[in-house]
């Protein structure tokens, strides 16, 4: 009489007493293994044309789609995906330097990427000038100069704070594949000095995510 694994996972397992049957007992086997593995599948149609019937998907399963590069797991109603996008971020608790141009703040993200894909940048700090209504941009830009390619931005009009005010910059951006370091730096465009400010209860922050 055929029993199951040791693992509780329901894999049918043929006993010494049973008929011989390679051919059931290597089907048992497969079957079983099978829906418990990383399944793989051309595209979104293939997995629902193969997952029909008496092979259709149960809760806990997982498969691979390869024309998009992604893994989903089925939650027992549908398909959703299992995020494994690369994301890194840095975070400066001390204030960079000032300028009436364009320096570097210190905030920088180097990440492995991805042929064809996009990646989401987002900065965030408090900025401040020394002349009231003075325009502050906080840029993001490729490489680790602040002569590489702007792929990211934000403008904020300070009122001359003290402690600074709140700008966030965003971007997206699509190198290819490679190892990108982006940084963050602040202009200031008007006639005010500016710097960017930050201590350990308002810390600037940079993040870059694979989407």
């Amino acid at each position: 009489m055929a029993t199951t694994d040791d693992y509780g996972q329901g894999v049918s397992i043929a006993a010494l007493t049973d008929a011989p049957d390679a051919a059931t007992l290597a089907k048992n086997i497969a079957n079983g293994i099978a829906p418990r593995s990383v399944m793989r599948f051309a595209s979104a149609s293939a997995r629902s044309a193969t997952l029909a019937g008496t092979s259709a998907p149960v809760e806990g399963m997982v498969s691979y789609l390869q024309d998009v590069d992604r893994l989903y797991m089925y939650t027992g109603s549908a398909w959703q995906e299992i995020d494994t996008k690369a994301e890194a971020s840095t975070v400066m608790t001390s204030s960079s330097g000032t300028t009436s141009g364009e320096i570097l703040t210190g905030l920088s993200v180097t990440l492995a990427t991805k042929a064809s894909t996009s990646y989401r940048l987002t900065a965030s700090a408090l900025v401040r000038s020394t002349l009231a209504n003075d325009r502050v941009d906080l840029l993001i830009r490729r490489g680790t100069t602040t002569s590489g390619t702007q792929v990211g931005g934000g403008v904020h009009f300070s009122n001359a704070g003290a402690t600074g005010e709140s700008c966030t910059a965003v971007g997206w951006d699509t190198p290819g594949a490679g190892t990108i370091t982006w940084v963050v730096t602040i202009n200031g465009v008007g006639s005010g000095t500016v710097d960017l400010t930050a201590s350990t209860a308002f810390p600037a922050t940079f993040t870059v995510k694979e989407v």
